[in-house]
């Protein structure tokens, strides 16, 4: 009599089978794109990116991600490859799963019916008009794949008559469930609940829809146009910004980002001017202090300055400590005392009340001051003024 298995005697698999819930769904996943190579190509490179970010530690992560989403000013300075790998970039979990699971669906349809070539070539020119569009609209690298996942379902909208497996897919309630999740991700931006990238979106549903009504031989010359025109706005986006704030402060966004890489490597300096281009936000000034901070500590005079001014001018009362700004800002000015050191100690003594002090050092700073240096004078000036009233200065930039 053949004696029972380990699993019907015990209620336990035997040693060594995986039967893990993740285990089994990873199984059924992949057993579910046999035959759907580059799908399955696309989904596993998404996967790789999303797994290496997130396990890696931060100033890693950071390079990786300027790397395969490159900033805007990056993409404008000739890293347009940018434009296809962000679009494989996912770093939070419920991004991941909601477009891997449309790239699924979407792809075990849409890879036999186009081709394998010509399916790849369909990727990749979405993820580009798709990226390229939500540069030129907001001047922010998207991330994402869904604005492919959108370019997918355009093209099956636009050759749905014609394809029952289309039809099959995009039911009406489908159909009413995507367009209105674009409707939606355009309120959320809107209502600063959470930016998202409807450039992408809708720049990507648009070229889907073009290209499909081409293969259907419908308004072919109107999407020829449409397409043109959608390639166009992609060189622009990445040649010439006028219009855009970011594009006009590209050369001060690129040394802030030199700042941060160079403080994350532990350079002083670097560390202090990051703080203090951060300081001058009210949304980054809490994340600023660290930096400066860590720069004082080592002894540099600009983080040390730095430091003592947002300890003792903060509008925030949780960030002020006027005796700190009064130690960092004395060492400061033992060390250098220049014009701009005085004013910084002559803010930290009004803050803890020491206004004898504070007026003397002020009208110290502000007769030293380059009279050339007009704003510096003034603001000076308008300080002293303060101080002889028993007012304490606030840093509102």
């Amino acid at each position: 009599m053949a004696e029972p298995s380990v699993e019907r005697a015990t209620g336990q698999p035997p040693r060594g089978r995986l039967e893990f819930p993740i285990v089994q769904t990873l199984g059924r996943f992949a057993a579910e794109l046999r035959g759907y190579p580059i799908t399955a190509a696309v989904i596993a490179i998404c996967i790789v990116n999303f797994l290496l970010l997130n396990l890696s530690g931060e100033p890693s992560k950071q390079a990786i991600l300027r790397i395969l989403a490159p900033p805007a000013f990056s993409m404008w300075d000739g890293a347009v490859w940018g434009l296809v790998t962000s679009a494989f970039v996912h770093l939070a979990w419920w991004h991941l799963l909601f477009n891997m699971l449309c790239a699924r669906d979407f792809g075990r349809v849409v890879e036999p019916d186009m081709g394998r070539a010509r399916y790849i070539a369909f990727t990749l020119a979405a993820a580009i008009v798709g990226s390229g569009w939500e540069l030129l609209v907001s001047a922010v690298t998207a991330i994402g794949f869904s604005g492919v996942v959108y370019a997918y379902f355009g093209f099956m909208l636009a050759r749905r008559r014609s394809r029952p497996a289309y039809r099959a897919i995009l039911t009406r309630r489908t159909i009413v469930w995507l367009i209105g999740w674009l409707v939606f991700c355009f309120v959320l931006t809107a209502a600063n609940v959470v930016p998202i990238a409807n450039g992408a979106h809708l720049a990507g549903c648009a070229f889907g829809y073009m290209v499909g009504s081409i293969a259907e031989r419908v308004r072919r010359r109107l999407a020829i146009v449409g397409i043109a025109g959608l390639a166009l706005g992609v060189v622009v986006a990445c040649v010439y910004m006028p219009w855009s704030t970011v594009w006009q402060m590209r050369g001060a966004t690129r040394q802030l980002d030199e700042w941060r890489r160079g403080a994350e490597a532990g350079d002083a300096r670097s560390q202090a001017m990051y703080g203090a281009a951060l300081a001058r936000w009210l949304r980054d000034r809490q994340q600023a202090m660290p930096w400066l901070r860590r720069s004082a500590e080592t002894g540099d005079a600009v983080g040390m300055n730095g430091l003592a001014w947002w300890l003792a001018t903060a509008p925030e009362d949780s960030l002020r400590n006027g005796e700190e700004a009064v130690r960092w800002a004395k060492k400061v000015y033992h060390l250098t005392p220049t014009p701009e050191a005085a004013d910084t100690l002559a803010a930290a003594y009004a803050e803890t009340d020491r206004w004898d002090e504070a007026i003397a050092l002020q009208e110290s700073a502000f007769r030293d001051v380059s009279k050339s240096n007009m704003q510096y004078a003034r603001e000076f000036g308008n300080r002293l003024e303060l101080y002889k009233k028993h007012q304490k200065w606030r840093d509102y930039p």
